[in-house]
């Protein structure tokens, strides 16, 4: 290396951006070394070599992302072959049924293991009604659940024939609320609410069906 060039090269490890006119050279030889050596001058090698890398915090919080959506999906399968819910222990239920004198509504779990059911029943109108519990099988469920689904009502005649099936029923005065326990076995059970006039019903709303399930 020529004493110059020496020179050049401590000035510039000390000097980012020299000066020409400071150094031992000709301002045209100082111009040329520095664009030969700038330290500010990138190789395509070095070019290739600096590309921006993902964050390694980014990447885990990637693969974590990834990790909880599959936890999501399969949680989701699982919910569907399981149909969605548990069974409710019967002292947990507390099923609600509420009747305005126009409709009636049920509130309360669809799957509950066997047991005692508190059942809360409400008539909030000018007229009382019977909430029945009907426990029924096959294929007598369904052919009655195709004559009168879950959200029916309709007026009865003294021809309209009774469930087939153990009924359990309780009337519930005008204007008053009531708590009835009932012992329910496991089995499938059709809940109607009915408005009284005399012994045979006036109307009835099918309300909800109700499986019961041993623990």
């Amino acid at each position: 290396m020529k004493d110059a060039e020496l020179v050049y090269s401590l000035y510039v490890q000390a000097n980012p951006v020299p000066d020409p006119d400071l150094l031992p050279l000709s301002r045209d030889e100082a111009v040329l070394l520095t664009l030969e050596r700038s330290p500010d001058m990138i190789t395509e090698e070095q070019a290739k070599e600096r590309q921006p890398t993902q964050p390694k915090s980014r990447r885990v919080a990637v693969v974590l992302s990834t990790a909880a959506i599959l936890i999501v999906a399969v949680a989701g399968a699982a919910i569907l072959v399981n149909g969605g819910t548990k069974p409710v222990a019967a002292a947990d239920a507390h099923p609600v049924v509420v009747f305005d004198g126009t409709t009636c509504s049920y509130e309360g779990p669809m799957l509950i293991e066997e047991g005692q059911v508190e059942f809360s029943l409400t008539s909030s109108g000018d007229e009382g009604f019977n909430l029945s519990s009907i426990r029924m099988e096959e294929p007598a469920l369904s052919q009655e659940l195709e004559a009168g689904p879950v959200g029916a009502d309709w007026a009865t005649t003294p021809d309209t024939p009774v469930p087939p099936g153990e009924m359990s029923s309780i009337g519930v005065p005008a204007g008053d609320s009531i708590s009835s326990g009932w012992l329910m076995d496991p089995g499938v059970y059709v809940l109607d609410c009915t408005t009284p006039v005399r012994v045979t019903p006036e109307h009835v709303w099918r309300i909800a069906q109700v499986e019961v399930v041993s623990p």
